[in-house]
């Protein structure tokens, strides 16, 4: 007696669904998005990118020119000139968007110029007197630059009132 089983397609993505995702991931640096229209999860993609150091390299080149075109349209659209017709609330709502689009375009641009994120060295394990220590040597320059700065102010402060008294 013969079992039909049904045959599983395979985990990879195909050449096909791969260049469309990398095509659409570098017009919009949006994974879900592209992954939506090569017509697989975003599941299926991140796990290929795990699989795959060719996918993965790939990716990283489709995201970075994803993030050039985000920076070079969200610059050629705060640099468009407000018609005198403009309100003040529709200017005050795009400044907004193009802070926020900014800082969200920073905040990724280490991962899009150099690759993955590569957390720091670990310092040398110190003692805790040495880092208490040094914790207190910080404290102290930080006090004593803040009461230098308000001396200065004061002294400034003090000489404007000698000069408008004479």
């Amino acid at each position: 007696m013969a079992i039909n089983k049904t045959p599983v397609p395979d985990a990879r993505l195909n050449v096909k669904i791969r260049a469309r995702f990398l095509d659409h991931l570098a017009q919009t640096a949006n994974v879900s998005a592209s992954a939506r229209v090569a017509g697989v999860g975003s599941s299926a993609v991140y796990a290929e990118r795990r699989r795959s150091p060719a996918f993965r390299d790939a990716w990283a080149l489709a995201l970075a020119e994803g993030y050039a075109r985000l920076e070079t349209d969200l610059l050629a659209e705060a640099l468009q000139m407000a018609n005198g017709r403009t309100a003040d609330g529709t200017l005050k709502a795009r400044a907004q968007k193009h802070r926020l689009a900014i800082a969200l375009l920073n905040a990724h641009r280490a991962a899009v110029k150099g690759g993955a994120l590569v957390a720091a060295p670990l310092p040398p394990k110190q003692d805790l007197a040495t880092v208490k220590a040094q914790l207190i040597l910080k404290l102290t320059q930080m006090r004593q630059r803040a009461e230098d700065s308000a001396a200065a102010r004061a002294e400034t402060a003090q000489q404007g009132d000698e000069n408008a008294d004479a």
